[in-house]
């Protein structure tokens, strides 16, 4: 009797455990300087400070996870240093009440100064896996999010809070997921928002699988945002599409997707909802549109012991909003990605693409590319390296830009048991 009450007590104090993790990144960059000054130097240095701290609890069906990195920021250190301190967070909260049912409630937080001229290569936390995009950030591959004339730093504040919930009980091979969430990013004062209006809004996704065999599944998803700016800007997004996931070999896969997305936009005032250049006087007021959705990519790996790969390569036409104007048009992406694992200490990645207007909408054509590569030297030590470029064309602008950033990263890690 006594041996089963220890035992049954036993069980319960190592169903709970608290895991940490202490870490400290430093990162040099060398970066193309847009500094409009007469005096300012075409290339400058940064050096960013970053310890992570982290803390997971799990306990039967519970798992918390907190994390907070401070980013401390020397500027321009050849030049007129100065110092920027951004603050990013993260909490986490998965619940599994029974078997087939599963709950995911999270908040990423990201407030300080941000520099927008500035490609993060090496970001600070892992990708959410429910929403891998956390808050809005400046677009993929880097590239700024419009042109700043005197100020490439801003005090930003971006909020992303999402509660996840998904279940297996419609049967076997049916699974049900549905997302909801409320976003806050932008400027944090008259002059930051003015480079970057405040944004805000919620956002609810659902979504339904089926898996047709043990190779195919079909997915219908749908999902409504709306975002209001502070420049009194407003738009609402209503997307229906439908996907479809198939094994072609075990080493190829295709995924293709067809829908519509319903756009009713209010744009700022003054601001073009279609800008052409020696246009009329434009009208600002509500437009509807019906725009398309569309999906198709193809991945491929090459297994090896001595250089693995797995590649990507996928083109997206769906609706993009202007987060500067809140115009929302078509637009086409074009990515393409590579991973090659040499060995199990060192991986190089690699990431390729274009997006424009299409369907004769007028925005921003972006090019961009990058090579990362990583080394775990051991356990608690691992070097990374990143080199990227972006050239960006405006109709806002006269000419194109061409940013480039080269940054290396040392981190130390640390883990265990409390």
């Amino acid at each position: 009797m006594l041996g089963a009450a220890l035992t049954a007590m036993w069980l319960e104090v190592s169903s709970t455990a608290i895991t940490y993790t202490a870490s400290m990144r430093v990162d040099s960059r060398v970066r193309s300087n847009e500094d409009v000054a007469q005096d300012a130097p075409s290339i400058a240095g940064d050096t960013d400070f970053t310890p992570i701290i982290g803390l997971e609890r799990r306990e039967g069906n519970t798992t918390l996870q907190l994390d907070y990195a401070p980013r401390i920021s020397l500027r321009e250190v050849t030049a007129e240093a100065r110092t920027e301190v951004q603050h990013v967070g993260r909490f986490a909260a998965l619940w599994r009440p029974e078997r087939g049912l599963s709950f995911r409630l999270s908040e990423e937080l990201v407030v300080g100064s941000v520099n927008l001229l500035t490609t993060d290569a090496l970001p600070i936390f892992e990708p959410d896996p429910i929403d891998p995009d956390g808050p809005l950030r400046p677009p993929v591959g880097g590239g700024p999010l419009q042109p700043l004339p005197e100020a490439d730093t801003v005090h930003f504040l971006s909020s992303a809070t999402s509660l996840t919930g998904e279940t297996s009980w419609l049967g076997r091979r049916w699974q049900l997921s549905a997302t909801t969430g409320f976003s806050v990013s932008g400027g944090l004062d008259g002059p930051a928002r003015e480079a970057v209006p405040l944004q805000y809004g919620p956002r609810l996704d659902t979504s339904l699988s089926h898996a047709l065999s043990s190779l195919s599944a079909l997915t219908t998803s749908a999902a409504v945002t709306h975002a209001r700016f502070s420049t009194g800007a407003n738009n609402t997004v209503v997307t229906l599409t439908e996907s479809w996931t198939r094994r072609m070999t075990r080493r190829t896969s295709l995924e293709a997707g067809a829908g519509a997305s319903i756009v009713r936009s209010l744009t700022a005032a003054g601001v073009d909802p279609d800008p052409e250049p020696g246009g009329e006087t434009p009208d600002t007021g509500p437009r509807t549109e019906l725009l398309p959705n569309l999906t198709l990519a193809v991945g491929h790996r090459i297994p090896s012991r001595t250089a693995d790969f797995d590649g990507r390569v996928g083109v997206r036409v769906s609706p993009f909003t202007d987060r500067l104007t809140a115009r929302v048009y078509p637009r086409a992406d074009l990515t393409v990605t590579g991973t090659w694992a040499l060995g199990p200490r060192v991986r190089v990645s690699t990431t390729g693409g274009t997006a424009f207007a299409v369907g004769g909408a007028t925005g921003d054509r972006l090019v961009s590319g990058g090579v990362t590569a990583s080394w775990i030297l051991n356990s608690w030590m691992s070097v990374d390296a990143d080199t990227r470029g972006t050239w960006s064309r405006s109709p806002e602008l006269p000419a194109a830009r061409f940013q480039w950033a080269a940054a290396l990263g040392l981190s130390l890690r640390q883990t265990g048991i409390l």
